[in-house]
């Protein structure tokens, strides 16, 4: 009897050492993780250092090489930010004109290079004689439209107002548009794609003549 009180008696302290145990390697596990992740991040600032020594030292090396005298510089007592608005400067804009010229030039004098844009005398001229390109669909739709959508605005007007403008007759014109079904839309889709069938043989034509 003596011994199996003594058992019962033991048996508690034991479940007491036996989670005592577990939770030590429970934490055991967690500095193992956290000693493998510090080594990783060691591993990482060493490539860091070392990648920053190298570019230091090429620093030192083109310095040194256009003789500046950067070791005996003052250490500056505040971080103070380097003014760099001299060293980007905007290209300067030069504006030539001329008889009959308006042509602009720009002078970039950081590259040391010169834009020119072109003018309307230097574009080449088209052949009258040449065959027209078809129009688009929307501009095949304003042709039609114009005259319908002018009468229809003037009628609108009130005494005393001025007739509408270009930009209006257009942009009404483009509400009109927006407003056509995709069948309708592809009745004058189907004009542009005949007019550009057109426009192709008449193009072979031209350019055999020529």
């Amino acid at each position: 009897m003596s011994d199996d009180s003594e058992l019962d008696d033991e048996q508690p302290q034991y479940d007491i050492y036996q989670k005592k145990y577990q939770l030590l390697l429970e934490r055991c596990d967690v500095l193992q993780q956290d000693n493998e992740r510090l080594v990783n991040r060691l591993y990482y600032i060493k490539k860091m250092v070392k990648r920053r020594k190298v570019e230091c030292k090429f620093i030192m090396d083109r310095l040194d090489s256009h003789g500046d005298d950067w070791r005996n510089a003052p250490a500056p007592e505040q971080d103070i930010k380097p003014d760099i608005s001299n060293l980007i400067k905007p290209p300067t804009i030069k504006v030539e004109k001329g008889i009959g010229s308006n042509s602009k030039v720009i002078t970039d004098k950081s590259k040391k290079k010169v834009k020119k844009k072109p003018t309307k005398s230097e574009k080449p001229e088209r052949d009258p004689n040449a065959p027209k390109r078809p129009a688009n669909p929307f501009f095949q739709f304003c042709q039609e439209q114009r005259t319908i959508v002018m009468e229809r605005l003037n009628s609108e007007l009130k005494p005393g107002e001025p007739e509408p403008s270009k930009q209006e007759l257009t942009r009404q014109l483009a509400i009109k548009w927006k407003t056509l079904t995709s069948e309708d839309k592809q009745v004058y889709v189907d004009m542009y794609e005949r007019s550009k069938e057109k426009y192709a043989i008449e193009m072979d034509a031209y350019n055999c003549k020529n």
